[in-house]
């Protein structure tokens, strides 16, 4: 028991550092990109094929059944997040992906699914974390730093030529709704992340895809009241 008991605190030590270490090495890469003219879609996909590559080699390295849960989790919440950013270029025409170029699976760039997975891992994982510890506070706590850190990669998007927003109310180059729905769905993902400590892989699809709707409808709420409401 004392040897079962050890390992599960050495898994779950492991897995809080893998997933801070993809968080570390994004703002390290978004950063320096910003130093390169030629930056596109490619170093958008390339960034999230390496926090993959992480990820996934420390489910395989060290048998991570729950960490492996969070992938497939953040998978479907990736392609569920599809028709979000579809009602964001079409309807409220404030997103334009056109700047990065490349393939694309609808309205969004083929490498999205893949960057809002490692985002619903990031989140669903360190918020699930914090709400075991503090609580409801944790919960406040992972929907603050979803409105601070996920806004950082909206401002630098633009500069490394991803994605950019128009036609909205703004600070600097980040939407208004953008800061306001982030601090929902960080929460929202640490809700259903919940489901995932002792689910099955059959909740994890359902989780992933209840995730990837959350999105819309925070986007929706967001938008609504920054730009509709406050107008």
């Amino acid at each position: 028991m004392i040897t079962t008991n050890a390992h599960e605190i050495s898994l779950e030590r492991g897995r809080l550092w893998i997933v801070l270490a993809t968080i570390a090495i994004n703002i390290v890469a978004v950063s320096l990109l910003t130093l390169a003219p030629w930056s596109d879609w490619r170093t958008g996909a390339a960034l999230n094929v390496v926090d993959n590559c992480l990820l996934v080699g420390f489910v395989l390295f060290r048998s991570d059944a729950l960490l492996a849960r969070f992938l497939l989790f953040g998978l479907l919440v990736g392609f569920a997040e599809l028709p979000a950013d579809a009602w964001l270029v079409d309807y409220t025409r404030t997103l334009d992906y056109s700047i990065g170029g490349g393939p694309m699976i609808w309205r969004s760039p083929l490498w999205m699914p893949l960057a809002w997975e490692v985002v619903a891992v990031q989140f669903g994982y360190i918020g699930l974390r914090l709400w075991e510890r503090f609580g409801k506070a944790g919960l406040v706590m992972i929907g603050l730093l979803g409105a601070i850190n996920i806004p950082f990669y909206e401002e630098m998007a633009r500069r490394i030529h991803w994605w950019q927003y128009s036609r909205c109310r703004m600070t600097s180059f980040t939407p208004w709704y953008i800061i306001l729905g982030e601090f929902g769905i960080a929460i929202a993902l640490a809700l259903f992340a919940k489901t995932l400590r002792r689910g099955s892989w059959r909740r994890a699809v359902i989780a992933g895809i209840g995730g990837g709707l959350s999105i819309f409808v925070c986007y929706v709420l967001a938008f609504w009241i920054t730009d509709r409401l406050l107008e």
